[in-house]
């Protein structure tokens, strides 16, 4: 099979990124997966695996975990989704993403055994397993997709698990209140795992907290056993310092922007902290490491596009996929922090069944000027019905045709001295970035 070939087989599976028109938990089931992988000779039992869920930050911890067992020698994979940019993006070792020879490889080795009652997640998350296996990798990182109790990823056993913070998505699926949603993602909790639960609100914790009593679960709340403090914020990163049961982490540096990415690097020392502690010595090719030195380099390499990200310019661009209402929150804080005063112009692109009204709610009274548009996928909500969620909290607001449009509109508004966020979507700040990259003759950036 030629790249292409490939990326048209996984495509022919049905994709429940791209449509809203399917029954949750209907649909799903982890049967199917299960059947796939004992095909394959279950390649997710041949390393151990961390296993990350959660609505925000799950993605910027898996990052950050990634990072550390790199640094600590081990050859790691790191399984995300979606992508921004290209498919590769979704599976990578050791920061690099999967070559379209490898990829090739993996789907040659898979195709005989997927049948059409499978989805296009349960493929890629197979292909993820498959090329850890084949790769050798000594650990692997793996972000929940949707939920956890019903996700494909969740027939791994886990050495250490993760529960970031819950807040209200994908509501017509996994439920209205957050205890309704806390209790799919802690269907990851697992007898005798570890895991570490970033902070929540009380309704969603005291869900966590009765399944993990149910099945044996072991908890480490991170706002009882991390302690973070002397922490400076600025447009080169954060540094901090990290106080855990096991040792004070001074000045780390962590390159990921906005004063919220200190919870998530939280949560992840002290995955790491578990992980090493259960035998999985930072041993790898670079002999034995102490768990400062890793945690210290593991962090400060972390790369995570599309998270709060900065394009530098006249204006400059900060494309972060923010999408529900506490997301808006904490971009709104930390646009404020790093670019104080500066005039606000808002590009705006959603997909359908978001908490469109929580986040005009947020973003409206702040934005100097807001563009709303659409961007390529098929579950974008329109950008007509964008105005009319929007119109109520902000007195004018503008339809762009296309995410480039938008850009260009939003930059001539905020003029040099402003500030152009582009936000509400990944599938929107995907966009925006394949136009930076584009014209990036040199090719740089965090997408490999």
């Amino acid at each position: 099979m030629t790249y292409q070939q490939v990326l048209q087989f996984l495509n022919s599976f049905l994709n429940y990124e791209q449509i809203t028109a399917y029954q949750y938990p209907g649909s799903f089931s982890l049967d199917r997966m299960e059947k796939l992988l004992a095909q394959l000779g279950n390649p997710h039992r041949r390393y151990p695996v961390l296993h990350i869920a959660g609505t925000k930050g799950k993605g910027s911890t898996c990052a950050f975990a990634a990072s550390i067992l790199t640094a600590a020698g081990l050859k790691t994979g790191l399984y995300t989704s979606p992508h921004l940019i290209s498919f590769p993006e979704r599976i990578r070792v050791d920061g690099r993403s999967i070559s379209e020879e490898e990829l090739e490889r993996v789907v040659e080795r898979l195709r005989p055994f997927a049948g059409k009652d499978l989805t296009f997640f349960e493929v890629t998350t197979a292909c993820a397993f498959l090329h850890f296996q084949q790769a050798g990798v000594e650990a692997a990182v793996v972000e929940v997709g949707l939920g956890g109790r019903l996700d494909a990823t969740n027939l791994v056993q886990p050495e250490v698990a993760a529960i970031m913070p819950i807040s209200l998505d994908h509501m017509p699926k996994l439920g209205n209140t957050l205890a309704q949603i806390a209790r799919e993602k802690a269907g990851i909790l697992k007898r005798g795992v570890p895991t570490v639960i970033a902070p929540q609100a009380e309704e969603a914790l005291q869900i966590i907290e009765e399944t993990a009593s149910l099945r044996g679960a072991e908890l480490h709340r991170v706002d009882r056993e991390v302690r973070i403090e002397s922490a400076e914020i600025s447009l080169s990163g954060s540094l901090a310092t990290f106080q855990t049961p096991v040792k004070s982490y001074v000045g780390l540096r962590i390159p990921l922007l906005g004063r919220h990415q200190l919870a998530n690097a939280a949560a992840a020392i002290r995955m790491m902290e578990l992980f090493f502690e259960r035998g999985r010595a930072p041993l790898g090719s670079k002999g034995a490491r102490s768990l400062e030195i890793c945690v210290r380099e593991g962090i400060a390499r972390t790369e995570w596009a599309g998270r709060c990200q900065i394009i530098p310019g006249e204006p400059p661009l900060l494309l972060d996929g923010a999408q529900n209402a506490e997301s808006a929150r904490a971009l709104k804080a930390a646009a404020g922090e790093l670019f104080p005063g500066r005039k606000i112009s808002l590009v705006v692109g959603a997909s359908q069944e978001k908490d469109l009204e929580g986040m005009a709610r947020v973003w409206g009274p702040w934005a100097d000027r807001i563009f709303l548009t659409q961007a390529g996928a098929p579950r974008a909500e329109s950008a007509q019905r964008l105005r009319e969620v929007f119109i109520p909290f902000h007195p004018s607001v503008a339809l762009a045709g296309s995410v480039e449009e938008a850009l260009q509109r939003a930059a001539e508004a905020a003029g040099p001295d402003g500030l152009v966020v582009v936000t509400g979507s990944l599938f929107v700040v995907g966009e925006a970035l394949q136009r930076v990259y584009a014209g990036d003759a040199a090719g740089r950036g965090p997408l490999r």
